[in-house]
């Protein structure tokens, strides 16, 4: 009876001790998040966007967000508190069988260039940005996140940090954004610092087209009417 005793014990103790462990681990850990926007079918396979290719709002170019991911992934190899979440479902492609949702999109490609799937989390149900947003705002309270990097393209992060500041329902990332525990970076800016002489003059040439122009001016009008009360979130 003393030896079984014992046994109920220890196996009590190892069960909190992973409970406290994974508590310990939840509440340090940081989150690298990365937006999808849009995707193209390239033969019979999927693929995120170039720059020269987009949605029904203009091009898009976030491949680079993958590439970004990427690029974090290598530099916090070794981390024990870090983790991706990719977020998108269908969205314009809701209506084609075949289309995957961005964020299984989003892990293959960034499996493909060597990221662990083991820290990668897939939200799929969000159909644009906004959505996004309150899915990860849900992530946050069930997670206890304590630091957050959004990435995405250079031109969306305006609208991306006036949603944060002024859309309903996305109250603890404002808080988290305030006070500096959630962060926006530019995809663009993220794979300059690591490889600058492959990207650079991609990403020039594609700023200067007149199709990135008028997306950056449809992203101010969004950015505009956010702040001003109009925009519908939905």
């Amino acid at each position: 009876m003393l030896i079984a005793s014992r046994n109920r014990l220890n196996r009590k103790s190892v069960l909190l001790f992973r409970i406290l462990k994974t508590t310990y681990i939840m509440k340090k850990i940081r989150a690298i998040v990365i937006l999808g926007g849009a995707m193209v079918k390239e033969g019979n396979k999927w693929r995120t966007t170039n720059f020269n290719e987009g949605d029904n709002f203009g091009i898009q170019g976030d491949r680079l967000r993958v590439e970004a991911g990427r690029y974090l992934f290598k530099d916090n190899k070794k981390s024990s508190d870090f983790l991706i979440v990719v977020s998108g479902g269908k969205g314009q492609l809701e209506a084609i069988p075949d289309a995957p949702t961005l964020a299984e999109l989003l892990s293959q490609e960034l499996m493909e260039l060597g990221v662990d799937p083991k820290i990668i989390l897939a939200e799929k149900q969000s159909a644009n940005t906004y959505q996004q947003l309150k899915e990860l705002a849900g992530l946050v309270s069930q997670n206890r996140f304590l630091k957050l990097e959004i990435i995405s393209n250079e031109y969306h992060l305006p609208r991306i940090e006036a949603m944060i500041e002024c859309a309903p329902g996305l109250e603890n990332l404002k808080l988290m954004f305030s006070a500096g525990d959630l962060i926006l970076e530019s995809a663009e800016k993220i794979v300059l610092n690591h490889e600058r002489p492959k990207w650079e003059s991609i990403i020039k040439n594609a700023y200067q087209s007149e199709a990135m122009q008028a997306r950056i001016h449809l992203e101010e009008q969004g950015v505009n009417q956010i702040r001003s009360g109009s925009y519908r979130f939905k």
